[in-house]
């Protein structure tokens, strides 16, 4: 089918916004990622690769299962974890907004005051990321930094 181009004296466009997908929001990658880090992690820390293992979990409920079991035995073979910048969008946010600094001489993301006031008031609030906090309570802090190091050192990132 031909367009009529030559017949058009002008052609217009109009920008329209485009709605982000909820699980993309930087506001709900923010309240994540500070939940990882205030349930399932020691010393309120983690680096880049544990808070993109989290992220890949939260996408989807059987990926849950998977992390069971690399807890019980870390050479097992997962799927490919995919790095998304949806996550580095969040932590620039949350850095600005002081709720997480970076720690250059560890490499890692350190849950702030105001990080551990906005945790506590995601937990409270009962109908609020329920999956996710239902997860990181059985989870705990058993995913540890030589787990997920041995989770990314096969893939070679």
């Amino acid at each position: 089918m031909e367009l009529p181009y030559e017949n058009a004296k002008r052609i217009t466009f109009k920008r329209r916004k485009v709605p982000i997908s909820p699980e993309n929001r930087p506001i709900v990658k923010m309240a994540q990622l500070t939940l990882v880090l205030y349930l399932a992690s020691r010393g309120y820390s983690a680096n880049i690769y544990k808070l993109q293992l989290f992220n890949w979990v939260f996408k989807s409920n059987d990926r849950d299962q998977i992390i069971y079991g690399v807890i019980q035995d870390p050479q097992i073979n997962i799927p490919f974890i995919n790095m998304d910048p949806t996550v580095n969008r969040a932590l620039q946010f949350a850095v600005a907004d002081k709720l997480i600094s970076f720690s250059a001489s560890t490499g890692k993301f350190i849950l702030l005051d105001r990080g551990i006031e906005f945790a506590k008031s995601i937990i409270l609030v009962k109908e609020a990321f329920v999956e996710e906090k239902n997860f990181l309570n059985s989870l705990g802090k058993k995913v540890t930094d030589k787990i997920v190091s041995v989770i990314f050192k096969e893939r070679k990132l």
